[in-house]
Parts: structure tokens; C-alpha cells; sequence
């Protein structure tokens, strides 16, 4: 892990990708604990066309916003689906359970920031799917 003082600057070149949950697709990691980050995770997630519903889970204790930068994705927020398109976003406070489904026809970019950054994720049950007849 880089010093937590020192600034950085990520190239593109420099993200780490990894798969999503249930081969949902990708995620870029740009600012996490690796290069430094102790408040603040910032990753662009690529969530494939048709792929599984996102997994329904929760933050202990990071607050979550989501920015949608291309495709249709529903956001299930404590058991309410919202579909957001481009330029939308969603904030999800500590210990609200939700999840992050693309219901389009082409693959979805959304960036992710949490805070404080860790490794706090916990599935939990949900008694429904995203709707894909919601109104934008």
C-alpha cells in the first residue's frame, strides 16, 4: 500500500480489473487501500448485457452512490427498484440492503464510489427481482 500522504495520479493503463460477482462482468479498480485510499473506493463496474441480477447486499458501514455513465440499470434499494439511465444516480446509506441489475440491451458502465473504503459487503436475502417494465 502507498504512503496515505502521498497524492497519485491513476493512468487507465494503471486500473485493475477483476470479475464481478457470478461473471457479471468487470470491475476497474482506480482509488482503493492498494494505492492508498483509506476514506474513498472509486471503481467503474461493467455489468454485461443479460447477465444474472446483482447480488442484494449491504454496507456495514460505507455509504454508496452509484453514477450511471451508459446503459439502463435497476438499482433495488430496500426492496424498491429504480431504473436510471445515463447521468442518474443513486446514494445508498450504511446497512440499506441493495443491488445493481442491467436490464438493457447493452452492456452498463456505472461508476462506484463507497466510503469509508473496505471490504464491507454482505449478502443478504431479497424477495424479489428488478422490474423491467419500470418507468425511467
Amino acid at each position: 500500500m502507498s504512503d496515505p500522504r502521498e497524492a497519485r495520479v491513476v493512468r487507465v493503463a494503471e486500473r485493475r480489473a477483476s470479475e464481478l460477482r457470478y461473471g457479471r462482468g468487470s470491475v476497474e479498480r482506480i482509488v482503493d487501500g492498494e494505492i492508498g485510499g483509506r476514506l474513498v473506493d472509486l471503481h467503474v463496474n461493467r455489468i454485461l448485457a443479460g447477465s444474472a441480477p446483482g447480488p442484494y447486499h449491504l454496507h456495514t458501514s460505507a455509504e454508496n452512490a452509484y453514477l450511471v455513465v451508459s446503459g439502463e440499470v435497476v438499482v433495488r434499494i430496500d426492496g424498491e427498484d429504480h431504473r436510471l439511465g445515463p447521468g442518474d444516480a443513486a446514494f445508498i446509506p450504511p446497512g440499506v440492503p441493495h443491488s445493481a441489475t442491467n436490464v438493457g440491451n447493452a452492456d452498463v458502465e456505472l461508476i462506484e464510489i463507497y466510503a469509508p473504503a473496505d471490504v464491507d459487503f454482505v449478502e443478504v436475502a431479497d424477495t424479489g427481482r428488478p422490474s423491467d417494465t419500470l418507468e425511467k
